[in-house]
């Protein structure tokens, strides 16, 4: 990926709601927005830095 593009993370996983923003962050990316929960989905947008 592209500095500055955005990643769609789809997860399943309860644990995820957590795990994939610390992830995210520990390897130098940036949560472009704060995750989202539809039906039993959770949502991540992660952004590659510049």
């Amino acid at each position: 990926m592209k500095p500055g593009q955005v990643l769609q993370v789809i997860a399943d996983c309860p644990q995820s709601f957590r795990s994939v923003p610390e992830e995210a962050v520990k390897h130098g990316y940036l949560l472009a927005a704060a995750p989202e929960k539809r039906g039993q989905d959770l949502y991540f947008y992660i952004r590659i830095p510049l």
